[in-house]
């Protein structure tokens, strides 16, 4: 089934200009990993929807395998009211491919841990197991103790404190940036995508979630909004064309907010150019940015 992670988001905190994960049970951060990033999403899941208490989650739970000269550790571990195991989940990265493999090295780790469920989950696709005795009963639905129990509130500190939104961004701004992250990355049969890319200043932060949209065969448009180290809001959107990123804007909402001409920079294999991305496709603040993207697409096309 489609993974409860797809509507939720790994909180994020800048270190030394770094991009880094933060564990909100653990209150540390870490490096931001594929996999860890999966993690902290399903975390969110637990505790934000399925009302797990954070006191009941643990992480890196060391299990002692029969034949095993590494030690071995699990994910999560999720535990009842008596604090017994009731849930142990494994998180793979959304680009490895969940197979009986993984199924098996799961049910390896439960049988030193006892819960009587178990997730396996690349943050796309979730695949829910229940243990009877020596049993492994594939689950069509979510368990009943991990269904949804809460709605999910997208306050404004809620997109700050996962790196969408940054502090420094000006009142008319945040009213776009919230509602474009609503629109954006609320919706779980939208692809959603963690974007890496390397070369770029943190400035323009680039590596972040977008939302995908496939304009025609082989060409997609990918739109993200997303904080930087210095506390600045920037719409980034990125043209892919056959499988390759082949140029990018990106634009300073506080630029835009302050009606500055020269607020945007686009990046293709013609080099480095300034405009007004206002003059150039009519974006404005007010405009939902769904409705923009095909001018996104043009503006793209035309300096690429």
């Amino acid at each position: 089934m489609l993974s409860k992670a797809l509507l939720h988001f790994p909180q994020f905190r800048f270190r030394d200009g770094e991009k880094r994960l933060r564990n909100s049970i653990l209150k540390k951060t870490f490096v931001n990993l594929p996999e860890e990033r999966v993690r902290l999403k399903l975390i969110d899941f637990f505790t934000k929807e399925a009302g797990i208490p954070g006191s009941r989650i643990s992480f890196e739970s060391p299990v002692n395998l029969a034949g095993d000269k590494s030690k071995s550790r699990t994910d999560i571990i999720c535990y009842d009211k008596d604090f017994k195991p009731l849930l142990l989940a494994e998180c793979k990265a959304p680009d490895i491919k969940i197979d009986e493999k993984a199924a098996i090295q799961v049910a390896r780790y439960n049988q030193k841990v006892g819960a009587p469920f178990v997730l396996v989950s690349n943050g796309i696709l979730d695949f829910w197991f229940k243990i009877e005795g020596e049993q492994i009963i594939p689950q069509e639905e979510i368990p009943k103790p991990f269904s949804p129990k809460n709605e999910i509130i997208r306050s404004l500190t809620y997109w700050e404190e996962r790196a969408f939104i940054g502090h420094h961004l000006k009142p008319v701004g945040r009213a776009f940036a919230k509602t474009s992250c609503a629109s954006l990355f609320s919706d779980p049969h939208q692809p959603v995508r963690f974007l890496s890319f390397d070369g770029f200043p943190e400035e323009f932060a680039l590596g972040h979630y977008y939302r995908i949209y496939g304009i025609k065969e082989n060409v997609k448009i990918g739109v993200s909004i997303a904080a930087n180290p210095y506390g600045g809001t920037r719409l980034n959107v990125v043209l892919n064309q056959g499988g390759a990123n082949t140029a990018f804007f990106t634009t300073s909402l506080n630029l835009i907010a302050e009606q500055e001409n020269m607020n945007t920079e686009i990046h293709s294999s013609k080099g480095r150019l300034e405009i007004d991305l206002t003059n150039e496709t009519g974006f404005d603040l007010n405009k939902n940015i769904g409705d923009m993207v095909p001018e996104f697409h043009c503006l793209l096309l035309k300096h690429s």
